[in-house]
């Protein structure tokens, strides 16, 4: 195994005997002077191939111990649900559970709605979701609400080939409109925005999930008022490009976004730009 570039000490990225590139875990496999061959394979914990390289910086952000976790439980859900699966999902659901937690012990509390459409469409992969969100709140001392149920096997669907008709229509409206959300944020702010960096694929999975509440009719409850008229004051443009987006979104679905889920794509929209 040829290591070819180092993300951190413990992450780097090799070529195996086909030449094919793979991120590779393993203490201090990435300590030393780059490229070089590594020999002794038993170093190597974890090997993950065709992982997108907008993934690499989380690496830097997430534990790797939490990272290792993640991985685990990806993989019972595999063994568990046959089929293909998005190389990514590790990362995606490692990304998502990190700042959830983060959230949680910060008290932000956004009460996502659960989905009982879900629990009844896909039961399997509720039921992976609920294991997954109660290993993560034993794991990490914490109480994810319950609607971080939903936003699980939200990813866990959308990173299954073979979906049915239902989920791919939804996947198709949540393009359409995430495109939409997206040139929006670009007129307002007369840039370009980033689509390879993490900071939009986490945008992209937010809107994903706001799509599948609205088509739902589902709302987040509004107990978040006090942050967001905060954000409303501290960040005055990118509360009148919310605002923007919440006129498409009340022609689009016929109501009102609330406050909380006004206050969570300021979140998003601040990183982008």
């Amino acid at each position: 195994m040829k290591i070819i570039k180092k993300i951190n000490n413990n992450v780097a990225i090799g070529l195996d005997n086909d030449a094919r590139e793979v991120v590779l875990f393993g203490k201090g496999i990435g300590f030393g002077q780059i490229p070089y061959e590594l020999n002794d394979l038993s170093k190597i914990n974890r090997t993950f191939y065709d992982v997108n390289p907008k993934f690499y910086q989380l690496f830097n952000e997430i534990d790797m111990e939490f990272l290792e976790f993640v991985s685990y439980m990806v993989d019972v859900v595999k063994s568990k649900i046959d089929g293909n699966w998005d190389s990514n999902l590790v990362f995606v659901l490692a990304d998502h559970l990190s700042y959830s937690i983060k959230r949680t012990k910060a008290g932000m509390k956004i009460n996502f709605p659960y989905s009982y459409e879900i629990e009844e469409q896909f039961p399997l992969f509720n039921k992976c979701a609920f294991w997954i969100v109660k290993n993560i709140n034993k794991k990490m001392n914490v109480y994810l609400e319950k609607g971080e149920i939903t936003c699980v096997a939200m990813h866990l669907i959308s990173s299954h080939e073979g979906q049915n008709k239902n989920v791919e229509t939804l996947s198709e409206k949540s393009s359409r409109i995430l495109n939409k959300l997206t040139k929006i944020i670009e007129e307002h702010y007369d840039i370009k925005v980033d689509k390879n960096s993490v900071n939009y694929q986490r945008f992209r999975y937010h809107v994903l999930y706001f799509v599948k509440r609205k088509e739902a009719h589902e709302t987040i409850e509004e107990e978040n008022i006090e942050m967001f008229e905060n954000m409303k004051n501290q960040y005055p443009q990118c509360y009148a490009c919310v605002c923007e987006i919440e006129k498409f979104m009340e022609k689009e679905y016929n109501e009102p976004c609330s406050k909380d889920e006004l206050l969570y794509l300021m979140i998003h929209i601040n990183r982008l730009n």
